[in-house]
């Protein structure tokens, strides 16, 4: 079919599919909302905010140790066939906690499970799909995938208030596990192709393989470093060691920005509101994101984005106004918008496709190392000395560590670049 003849791309249904995954993925479903059950597990169960916060840090823990083998599992057995089935589970699993008792060995085996059979609904799957799909335009598909999570920031923490307002928390628990089993379970199982070979397309739209060419082009190995090669590069541990500085400060404040303001005087439908308005940041971040990383080094978009958040953190230390947090609250949610983004765009260029999944998934797990220390150790702080405050200009000094280990990355390499 001549290019002039072609209406639609394919593609953009993987984006859409990718983008309804992100929103209701297992980050924006259990992560963002984690903080709003927080005061609801003191009153009727009596546990302590480092008690409860450690659930989240046990499931942030069980996606480092099996994130790797997950990214091996989709490189051998496909997308499609993992992401379904862990999007059933999870989705089942979530929705269990309406029988939650009052053990909270109990909360943290669910919590625990969720993370060991969710591990195929993570960003790990649909980057890779995006990735497969688009290479001119990579940088703005994963940043509208990634807003997807934004959408589930703007809309999770405001769905789960009011059901936990009107209903209690354990209806709430009920509806989100629901969410998930109907809205990305059916599109990924019915939509989702792995690769544009699948159906004798090209990427980014351009003209059509012919039948034989799509049989040879299948044949073809995909370009790009093993696991082991990427492990020998310093640009791998460069990125390792920035993620998990940075993903410790914003997640760490993500996850209790709530108990932080209401502690501090705030209504709650108030600081449900500021949770809120970091997805109001990170949905357009996302997207501005891929767009730029297109057009600039990566790594000097995620640097700006960054430093903005340590400005935001600075100014969250000494508190202020509503108006004053709100948009703190809109700056972070712009830096968590540089965060997988740009991470998962940076894996491609520098690692190619050939071992994707596994050389994410354990870049990913940098990431969630720091995302599993960041609300334990702000809960602790709290607990500790009753206020967030240290902890905070603990989380400013991580910011800028990381910004000045991302000037020490390299030009994207040959390899990536024929991915």
């Amino acid at each position: 079919m001549p290019r002039s003849e072609q209406r639609f791309f394919y593609g953009w249904i993987i984006v859409l599919v990718s983008v309804l995954g992100a929103a209701f993925s297992p980050a924006t479903l259990i992560n963002i909302p984690f903080g709003l059950f927080i005061r609801e597990f003191e009153v009727e169960f009596g546990w302590q905010r480092t008690q409860i916060s450690a659930a989240l840090s046990i499931f942030l823990v069980v996606l480092v140790l099996l994130l790797p083998w997950a990214g091996k599992l989709i490189d051998r057995v496909g997308i499609r066939k993992v992401a379904v089935p862990s999007i059933f589970f999870y989705g089942t699993a979530l929705a269990s906690l309406y029988w939650l008792t009052d053990s909270l060995w109990h909360l943290y085996i669910v919590y625990a499970l969720i993370a060991a059979v969710g591990i195929g609904a993570q960003s790990i799957s649909f980057i890779k799909a995006l990735s497969a799909w688009f290479d001119r335009r990579r940088g703005l598909v994963i940043g509208i995938c990634m807003a997807g999570f934004g959408i589930g920031y703007v809309v999770i923490p405001l769905i789960t208030y009011e059901l936990i307002d009107h209903y209690g928390w354990r209806h709430a628990y009920l509806v989100l596990g629901i969410i998930a089993l109907t809205v990305p379970l059916p599109a990924t199982y019915l939509l989702l192709r792995d690769t544009p070979q699948e159906m004798s397309l090209r990427p980014d739209g351009a003209e059509p393989l012919p039948p034989q060419a799509a049989a040879v082009a299948a044949q073809v190995p995909i370009a790009g470093q093993s696991l082991a090669e990427a492990l020998r590069t310093p640009h791998l541990w460069l990125l390792t060691v920035s993620f998990v500085l940075m993903s410790f400060a914003l997640n760490g404040v993500q996850s209790q920005l709530v108990p932080l303001l209401t502690g501090r005087g705030y209504a709650a439908g108030s600081a449900a509101f500021m949770l809120a308005a970091v997805g109001m940041g990170s949905f357009p971040g996302r997207v501005l994101v891929g767009y730029l990383v297109d057009r600039i080094f990566a790594p000097y978009v995620a640097i700006i984005f960054y430093a903005m958040s340590a400005i935001a953190l600075w100014v969250l230390v000494g508190g202020g106004p509503v108006e004053v947090v709100f948009l703190c609250a809109v700056v972070l949610g712009l830096s968590l918008g540089a965060e997988n983004d740009v991470l998962g765009y940076l894996c491609g260029r520098y690692f190619g496709l050939r071992c994707f999944g596994q050389i994410y998934g354990t870049l990913l797990t940098s990431y969630l190392i720091g995302a599993a220390l960041g609300p334990l150790v702000m809960a602790y702080a709290y607990d500790r000395f009753g206020s967030y405050d240290a902890v905070l200009h603990g989380a400013v000094g991580a910011v800028l560590i990381a910004c000045v280990i991302l000037t020490r990355l390299p030009r994207f390499p040959k390899i990536a670049q024929e991915a």
